[in-house]
């Protein structure tokens, strides 16, 4: 009798992780809410030729951040800190965490240009989701790819919690045995 009690808790916690139905996720998700989710751009001339690039943050808690400043351009500082920045070239990433804005400055190396066409994109890492800073879907290029593991595991929902029954009716039906 304590075999079959012992076989039958053995078979509940074995079973246990299949009912968990992970792979309900939809990859369509990527795309970013732009409802009440987002990165917004404020451009401001400070002096000729020189701009404050302001980046406010709309209920991400943690995210990345990456800026294009189109040619002619030239990064020149910012208030975050060093450690959470990286400028290489004409691309500039920002690491933020627990944070609202992000501000930049740029100058502009043709006089009288006017306000420069700054892009970029976002990555909130807790929600998943990504878009264009200032509005919109975020460029086709960062949709991220199914993996191999996604495509090939099938769905299917309820089989743990079946399979886990049918193993409760088979021992009881041995135990009144």
């Amino acid at each position: 009798m304590k075999l079959c009690i012992a076989l039958l808790l053995a078979m509940i916690v074995l079973q246990a992780p299949g009912l968990c139905d992970t792979n309900n996720t939809d990859n369509t998700d990527n795309i970013a809410n732009t409802d009440n989710t987002g990165v917004d751009r404020a451009i401001l001339e400070v002096a000729p030729d020189e701009f404050d690039v302001t980046l406010i943050l709309d209920n991400i808690t943690i995210c990345g951040i990456a800026e294009m400043l189109p040619i002619g351009l030239t990064f020149v500082s910012t208030t975050h800190p060093d450690e959470k920045v990286r400028v290489s070239g004409q691309n500039i990433s920002f690491a933020v965490i627990n944070e609202t804005m992000v501000t930049y400055r740029v100058r502009s190396s043709t006089p009288g240009s006017g306000t420069p066409e700054i892009t970029g994109i976002w990555i909130d890492l807790l929600s998943d989701s990504e878009g264009a800073v200032g509005g919109g879907a975020a460029p086709q290029f960062l949709e991220r790819p199914m993996t191999d593991t996604e495509a090939v595991q099938p769905n299917t929902p309820g089989f743990g919690a079946w399979v886990l029954v049918a193993m409760m009716f088979v021992a009881y039906l041995y135990v009144r045995r």
